[in-house]
């Protein structure tokens, strides 16, 4: 019995030397070293099975690489769209229900995490390249950065579901008496703070005169607490000509930011 144990004890350590051996010469780990991927493979797997709690970008990259580029798709399917936060999310959860990849609760966290932070969009990624541009033009107006948070607001009147395609959801925000914008918050370092934009929010058209939201609804939110989505609700305002300006006061940065809108929004027509 113990020539049979020792035997094992040894064909065990040959096979380990071997493994280690091949790995060396024959496992391309750039650009990290060696030590660098195994220390990383490491920490992966201990997230996954012994309770480490977070990854660094590093690592989180390294998980989604081998999770999704190297298992299912190639990088340019997955990185060539980029996708609003909400959508991310919904990639992850599909490959998991619908197609089976196996990953867990944290597993599929972070890597939503990833994507959401490298390959951002805060416009629906749906749209054709003239229905984005008039977008762009006439509906969609940002504010980059200020204290890493980046507002973005898309003006919704009944042309804009036209646009995507979405009547039903005209209908239910009542474009036909309420003003309807949709406001995404991003941010890559601090948690988002929860914004009563009933509070903060004010609309002016051209005469001056200044609007109360109706009603603010939270669409979304990260686990992360680093990406929100909602709709802000005006009563409609008669302003057929010149312009309205939506203003975002006490939020991180900047006391006030500015929207403005030129009136009244041209109709889009796809070529």
């Amino acid at each position: 019995m113990r020539q049979l144990l020792v035997a094992v004890f040894v064909f065990t350590s040959l096979l380990f030397i071997v493994t280690i051996v091949a790995f060396f010469l024959l496992v391309d780990t750039r650009p990290m070293s060696r030590f660098e991927y195994l220390n990383v493979v490491a920490r992966v797997t201990a997230f996954k099975f012994a309770g480490l709690t977070e990854l660094d970008e590093t690592e989180m990259k390294f998980l989604y690489n081998n999770s999704c580029t190297r298992k299912c798709h190639s990088k340019d399917v997955i990185e060539r769209t980029k996708h609003t936060p909400r959508e991310w999310e919904n990639v992850v959860n599909r490959m998991r229900l619908v197609n089976g990849v196996r990953l867990a609760d944290n597993e599929a966290v972070a890597i939503t995490r990833y994507l959401q932070k490298k390959y951002l969009s805060n416009v629906p990624t749906i749209l054709s390249n003239e229905a984005n541009r008039f977008l762009k033009q006439y509906l969609w107006r940002s504010d980059f950065g200020e204290s890493d948070l980046y507002v973005d607001v898309i003006y919704t009147p009944m042309e804009y579901f036209k646009i995507i395609g979405g009547i039903s959801d005209a209908e239910r925000h009542n474009v036909n008496e309420y003003e309807v914008f949709l406001v995404y918050l991003n941010t890559h370092q601090e948690k988002l703070p929860k914004p009563f934009m009933e509070k903060l929010a004010v609309l002016k058209d051209k005469d001056g005169k200044t609007y109360e939201p109706v009603d603010w609804k939270v669409s979304y939110e990260s686990g992360d607490l680093h990406h929100m989505e909602g709709v802000l609700r005006f009563k409609k305002i008669k302003n057929d000509k010149g312009f309205m300006e939506l203003i975002l006061k006490d939020l991180p940065g900047q006391k006030e930011r500015f929207f403005r809108w030129e009136m009244p929004v041209s109709e889009f027509k796809e070529k």
